[in-house]
């Protein structure tokens, strides 16, 4: 198996290899052995390439995690199909949208043993002392309405400070639009005549040339650790990169505590969030060992394994139960505090969001880069220059048609 979870000397799925290998592989004579350990980005290249045939690729291993992409690159018909393997009953005790998601052409081709989705992550040194002095409190926080009301309040609170950062501007976008009902993507490129992405954007974009929105390149995690913003919205992931302090640029230091929320949304929208992360993926070969591959699945997404694995690596379980058993245990208590707040919110958002599967159309990640890119430059484009002398309804709007002009262009 080749997987993308940790470093190679300290793998949460390394170690859950091992467990399995010890008992149940033991009982029935199946080994998993780990070849590699890459990241979910580096990952797809090798493996195409292995199953490409390409000089000195070497051979595709028998199983890997990797993102739909990989997949639809090799051909999901060159996959093994995880249906033989599962009844309807026990396909029913995982998340439908997870399943659906790996689903092509009605084979299940990716197999779900994590998930991702985004979260509020909130330095509440900061934010905390912010509150206390402003009318503004975490319930602000719900709302994009009330996230974009804190931002313009801390402005002016810190003495022109941003107060958020997204690492990744096209799902505020896209996720937003469709939690109103709007469609983002018309033929595989951004719907720019949508009313309410028109109306969400020039929302953001109005914030951010007020020096209200974090713009720097990178991460949130790096913002929030470097004092350029008290709010960010990443992966859960991301939970495993946070240091226990703020260094900020004059190299003065403070504690790190963090808060954690689930993403904002819009008032009288439904609450949407994205569903992210790779799936495993088996290649072809004879039923024997198919049926092995089927029972590390197994074993890997029961709730009493799976919940302490997706907890280790900062991920959604799969299966049903495993929120259940996460909403029962809120009060359990943690080796890591953040973990313990992350994973306090994950019920809630499994209960009150619907999840939203991003499209996987040929050229989706470079349209994302472009689309991410294009809009820095224009918030830091519009950032430098005062307009205090035009509308900012009128800015936003001249912003808003720049915008789908470089977009536009071939």
């Amino acid at each position: 198996m080749w997987h993308v979870y940790g470093s190679q000397t300290n793998s949460p799925m390394t170690r859950f290899v091992e467990e399995f290998n010890k008992t149940v592989g033991k009982e029935q004579g199946i080994l998993v052995n780990v070849t590699s350990i890459s990241n979910s980005t580096a990952i797809h290249f090798p493996l195409v390439a292995a199953a490409k045939g390409l000089p000195g690729a070497g051979s595709l291993p028998e199983l890997f995690v990797s993102y739909p992409k990989t997949a639809l690159e090799i051909g999901p018909e060159n996959l093994g199909n995880w249906d033989e393997f599962f009844t309807k009953a026990e396909l029913d005790e995982y998340v439908p949208s997870f399943l659906e998601e790996g689903t092509f052409d009605g084979k299940l081709i990716i197999f779900p043993i994590s998930k991702s989705t985004s979260a509020l992550f909130i330095n509440a040194t900061i934010f905390d002392k912010f509150a206390e002095e402003t009318d503004i409190s975490y319930d602000d926080l719900t709302t994009w309405e009330g996230m974009f009301k804190a931002a313009h309040e801390y402005y002016k609170w810190s003495g022109g400070k941003a107060f958020f950062k997204y690492d990744d501007w096209l799902h505020y976008s896209m996720i937003n639009t469709a939690s109103f009902g709007g469609t983002f993507f018309i033929d595989e490129k951004v719907n720019f005549d949508d009313i309410h992405f028109q109306k969400l954007w020039k929302m953001l974009a109005k914030s951010a040339i007020a020096g209200e929105v974090c713009l720097l390149d990178g991460y949130s995690t790096t913002a929030l650790m470097t004092g350029e913003a008290v709010c960010g919205i990443e992966s859960t992931a991301s939970i495993l990169y946070f240091k226990d302090e703020v260094t900020f640029a004059d190299n003065t230091k403070m504690p790190l505590e963090l808060n954690i929320l689930p993403v904002p949304y819009f008032e009288n929208a439904t609450p949407l969030a994205i569903q992210r992360g790779t799936g495993l993926m088996m290649t072809k070969g004879d039923a024997s060992k198919r049926q092995a591959r089927a029972t590390f699945a197994k074993w890997i997404t029961k709730a009493e394994n799976n919940v302490p694995f997706s907890i280790a690596t900062g991920y959604l379980p799969v299966k049903k139960a495993a929120y259940q058993k996460l909403l029962a245990n809120k009060n359990a208590s943690y080796e890591d505090e953040k973990a313990a707040k992350l994973y306090k919110i994950i019920p809630d958002i499994y209960e009150k969001y619907q999840f939203y599967i991003p499209p996987y159309f040929d050229g989706y990640g470079e349209l994302e880069k472009r689309f991410c890119e294009e809009q820095n430059i224009l918030f830091k484009k519009y950032k430098q220059v005062q307009y205090k002398h035009i509308n900012s309804d009128v800015l936003a709007d001249t912003m808003f048609n720049e915008f789908r002009k470089a977009m536009e262009m071939n």
